[in-house]
Parts: structure tokens; sequence; C-alpha cells
């Protein structure tokens, strides 16, 4: 019996991961700041670290306006190219009825989380070429179904989001 529960979860956890490789990503449907996102399907979840997140897909032009300074469409990463490392001033405010709401940037194919849930606030970034920034929320919460199609409830209104350059002191 214990040979067959073992057995059991054994073929459960290769079953479900391989239903997760072949879950197509494809980015959240883009919204302009102030727009609320409402919901996002399985598809819109992107595996990082042990929690999924859903990036929010932003127009790029709204967010900043260097130059220098790539968006990804693909997966909603705003990516530095100065050719030197440089001062930049990150800010935000957003509001949400219970979504886990992240402010990060990106090193070293690692993310670090830098808003500490202050849903309005801004964040000084020593960025070097190559570093990335994006905002996401935590997958999870209520589903429901519509025309055949799993939905994730969400609400999260980003009012704003953005990278500037800091001012010298």
């Amino acid at each position: 019996m214990k040979t067959i529960i073992i057995w059991s979860v054994f073929v459960l956890s290769v079953i479900s991961s391989c239903q997760q490789a072949d879950i197509e990503y494809y980015p959240i449907e883009k919204h302009h700041l102030g727009e609320t996102y409402t919901s996002y399907t399985i598809n819109n979840v992107m595996q990082s670290d042990s929690a999924g997140v859903v990036v929010f897909n932003f127009y790029p032009e709204e967010v900043t306006s260097l130059s220098y300074i790539n968006y990804d469409e693909a997966t909603c990463v705003f990516t530095f190219h100065r050719g030197e490392t440089a001062d930049y001033l990150i800010s935000w405010d957003y509001e949400t009825d219970g979504n886990y709401v992240e402010v990060q940037y990106g090193q070293n194919a690692m993310w670090y989380t830098v808003n500490e849930q202050k849903h309005t606030d801004e964040y000084l970034l020593r960025a070097n070429d190559g570093m990335s920034v994006r905002m996401c929320m935590r997958s999870g919460g209520s589903m429901y179904i519509e025309n055949g199609e799993t939905f994730y409830q969400a609400n999260v209104t980003v009012i704003k989001f953005s990278i500037e350059e800091a001012a010298e002191e």
C-alpha cells in the first residue's frame, strides 16, 4: 500500500510538471496607467523563484521617456542600456483590493522587491547596463470560467509607474 501511494505521488508530480511545461506564456493585456487589471489567465503567469507572478504590461512611453531604456514586449520588462552606471528614480502609485503587488529590479537573473507593499513611494536605483525594472503581482486568488476559458480575478490599478534619471545633488 505504501509503495502504491509513493508511486501515485510520483506519477502525479511528473504529470503536473509536464502540464506546466505545456502552458505557453504570453504577457497580460497591455493597460494604460489608470486602467484596472481585472483578470488574467494561467498563460499570463511567469514562474519567478518559487512563486508565480503576473508582470504588468505597460505602454512604455507612459513609464519613461529615456531613449536608452528598452521595453521588452514579451516579458514586460524595462532594461537599462546607457553605457554607464547611473542613478534612477523609480516611483509608483497603485491601488489594489487584495492583490500582492511588487515593484522589482533585476540583476544577474535575480529579482529584488523594493516597494515593501507601500502603495505609493519611490526608490533610488543605481543601475548598470542590463539591469531591469518591472512591476508585477503574485498569482492566485478567485477563479471563474468565461466562454470555456479559466480566468483569475485581479483588482490592481496602477496610477503611476515611472523611471527617470535621478536629480544630482
